[in-house]
């Protein structure tokens, strides 16, 4: 080889970096970056920083980062922007599956959008399970989800919980908004089936169910309390003779095949400044409880309001309030 070109190798070895900074080409920075905030690796997908991490550690994400992840310790996803990476932090499902399924420990989601998860195959990424939690899915008594500050839109499910679904486990929603979910079968926002559920200052809003029940939220033989939170503008349809329940809630317990003896209570409570306003079903606009189901006010200062055809069904006395027709 000539002796010139190895003379200007490391001239054009220099000019390259500076043209084509390490990491990254020349169009800019790759559109998904996952960092370990205790190794300081990096990773170009959410399953295989998760795959690599120790239970604690806290993975900051940035930019879009497309895929199906399943998590089973506890472990933060922590949304970051910065100059490289302006945008809203985002997961997104790709349309292909559930964006998180949580089968073990408490995944805290801070900062995020949840996004175009569709859950309406029987995949391995959702656990086997078909059709539930198009955006996030929390599967077994021995998880949760704590999600803080974050977006969870745009999902959708062909059964139940098109933003979210709690089966047996937990679901805090901090300062966080559910809308534009949707689900055919009930559940636009978010479903439980004998889990446990707390919204704290956030909202589910905009959600629709198709050929079922439960609008906004439908808590089957599960505790849900809502503090300071806005259930609103959710929907609920169904085309077959079953009537569409609860447009905003339906709040149904466990029976035993008589149906008349509980197998597991459902509970809601309604605490603060929460508010029920402007759902819609065919049967329940604002609030569907079921036979011996329980719905309870602790310290509850807001209203159910503007709900079609009705606020209530059966009529409700919760707290002081008198909710019907």
């Amino acid at each position: 080889m000539r002796r010139s070109f190895w003379l200007l190798l490391p001239a054009l070895v220099l000019l390259a970096l500076v043209v084509v900074p390490f990491g990254a080409s020349a169009s800019g920075p790759p559109s998904c970056a996952i960092s370990n905030a205790r190794t300081h690796k990096d990773y170009s997908s959410l399953q295989s920083a998760v795959g690599a991490a120790k239970a604690g550690d806290t993975l900051e994400v940035k930019g879009s980062c497309v895929g199906n992840t399943s998590i089973d310790k506890n472990i933060t996803l922590k949304g970051i922007t910065n100059k490289p990476f302006p945008g809203t932090p985002t997961l997104d499902g790709g349309g292909t599956g559930t964006v998180l399924h949580i089968t073990n420990g408490t995944t805290t989601v801070d900062g995020l959008k949840v996004t175009n998860g569709a859950a309406d195959v029987s995949s391995p990424e959702n656990g086997g399970d078909c059709c539930v939690g198009g955006g996030i899915a929390v599967s077994g008594d021995t998880a949760g989800a704590s999600v803080l500050n974050s977006l969870v839109t745009g999902n959708s499910a062909s059964l139940f919980g098109g933003g979210i679904d709690v089966d047996d486990g937990t679901l805090a929603l901090v300062n966080s908004t559910v809308s534009g979910n949707t689900a055919v079968g009930g559940s636009g926002g978010i479903d439980t089936d004998f889990g446990t559920v707390t919204l704290t200052g956030s909202t589910v809003s905009g959600n629709t169910v198709t050929n079922g029940s439960g609008g906004g939220i439908w808590n089957f033989a599960g505790t849900v309390t809502l503090n300071n939170s806005q259930i609103s503008g959710n929907s609920a349809s169904n085309p077959s003779a079953t009537l569409a329940r609860g447009g905003g809630i339906r709040n149904q317990s466990a029976l035993d095949s008589s149906g008349t003896v509980v197998v597991s209570q459902a509970t809601l409570t309604l605490s603060g400044t929460t508010a029920i306003t402007g759902n819609h079903a065919e049967d329940g606009g604002g609030i569907s409880n079921r036979p011996l189901s329980t719905v309870l006010a602790s310290n509850w200062t807001g209203s159910i309001s503007g709900n079609t055809p009705d606020q209530c069904s059966p009529t409700l006395t919760i707290g002081s309030t008198s909710c019907g027709s």
